[in-house]
């Protein structure tokens, strides 16, 4: 299910961020569905192209400002097993980092309309404060504690997930002029699917440059138009062996190739660059197909092993979580009640419970909100400040 904002038409938005008036002041409501459609293939294309995570984030906020209207945005990468932030792109004004932990206090330190992980939980894609609070913005902690001072009129937030997990969200705000339509909304649903496949794929391409640490690390092939292999790491060495055998390249390497110049060339259909095949030793192997340097003759295919995120090994650790502990753990932070994370591990709720009650003691905090400030303001935040770059298993990249 999709919740969405209200469907008031909006006139041409003001010009507060420098952005070309054209740009703010189209409606979705009034584009048509070829221009809805242009958008989606500029993403698309976007997400092919071999960016980096800077950049993608970057080109990506010019396309849809274009066509929704925003004056400021953040774009966050997303650890999936904990939802906390592992990095951001602020565009429209200066970081201000006062701002920004106030933010985070906000967000993590209270109940709130719209917080990430309660927008994740019960499945919504994209979501505006006008329309959740209905109209009533004081409502939200987070507009009277911090946005209403800076001017926000309206925010609008959207999560992207790639096979079921989240690697990123937007924020992004209106100052003045009418809130966002439900049309602004679902565009950014629909566009969803192919942003958090765009994002994982930027954060595979730096694990695969990334230096020796990561446990089963990505590998690139690099295929030329007629569909031979140029080039190989040596990770993907080993994954070829665990197709069919390394001077062969199996028919689901050549098609996600394909996919991915149909994509980046903006071709009507094309999907995002994905496939998966069995893997000798078990398991599945997962690829993603990007072009190399905009050359559509060349194309770079990332190979992982599938596997689920968990919190991280450095964070059970720390804190001596037992396995149960942490699955636990991970699901408060995902935003789900006591029963839903009964049903999710098929244990009672006292249970579960009680292991939230150890939880608690070993991180030395009493409630939810405190246990996920506890780990992003002593783990995620200096990480993120420090510049480390975040992995596509959920943590981040060992340093160079």
């Amino acid at each position: 299910m999709t919740r969405t904002v209200g469907t008031r038409r909006r006139a041409a938005h003001p010009q507060n961020s420098g952005v070309p008036a054209a740009g703010l002041g189209t409606s979705v409501e009034s584009m048509p569905e070829t221009a809805q459609e242009r958008t989606r293939r500029a993403v698309l294309r976007l997400s092919h192209l071999g960016l980096d995570l800077t950049a993608y984030r970057t080109r990506l906020d010019a396309v849809l400002r274009a066509a929704v209207g925003w004056d400021l945005a953040a774009w966050s990468t997303t650890d999936p097993a904990t939802l906390l932030f592992t990095s951001c792109v602020l565009v429209g004004r200066d970081e201000d980092h006062a701002l920004e932990q106030r933010l985070f206090d906000l967000e993590f330190g209270e109940p709130d309309v719209n917080t990430f992980a309660a927008l994740f939980a019960d499945g919504t894609v994209a979501a505006g404060l006008h329309e959740s609070t209905g109209g009533d913005l004081a409502r939200s902690p987070r507009w009277r504690g911090l946005l209403a001072g800076v001017g926000v009129s309206d925010e609008l937030r959207a999560v992207f997930t790639d096979r079921g997990e989240c690697w990123g969200t937007l924020v992004a705000y209106r100052l003045g002029g009418p809130p966002f339509t439900t049309a602004d909304a679902q565009l950014l649903a629909t566009l969803a699917p192919v942003i958090g496949d765009g994002l994982r794929r930027c954060l595979l391409s730096a694990a695969a440059d990334a230096p020796p640490g990561l446990p089963e690390p990505p590998g690139v092939l690099v295929i030329d138009a007629a569909g031979a292999i140029t080039g190989r790491s040596a990770a993907a060495e080993r994954w070829l062996a665990e197709m069919d055998g390394p001077d062969a390249l199996p028919s689901a390497v050549r098609s996600v190739a394909a996919m991915a110049r149909a994509a980046g060339a903006g071709t009507d259909g094309a999907t995002p660059a994905q496939g998966r095949l069995p893997r000798r030793g078990g398991g599945w192997l997962l690829l993603h197909a990007s072009l190399l340097g905009g050359d559509a003759g060349q194309v770079a295919v990332v190979i992982e092993p599938a596997r689920q995120t968990h919190l991280a090994d450095v964070l059970v650790r720390a804190y001596a979580l037992t396995g149960r502990e942490r699955q636990v753990t991970e699901l408060v932070l995902q935003g789900r009640s006591n029963a839903q994370i009964a049903r999710a591990l098929g244990i009672g709720v006292h249970t579960v419970g009680d292991h939230l009650k150890s939880v608690m003691s070993k991180l030395a905090v009493s409630s939810r909100t405190d246990l996920v400030a506890e780990l992003f303001g002593r783990h995620y935040l200096p990480a993120r400040l420090s510049g480390s770059l975040p992995s596509p298993y959920g943590w981040y990249l060992p340093p160079a």
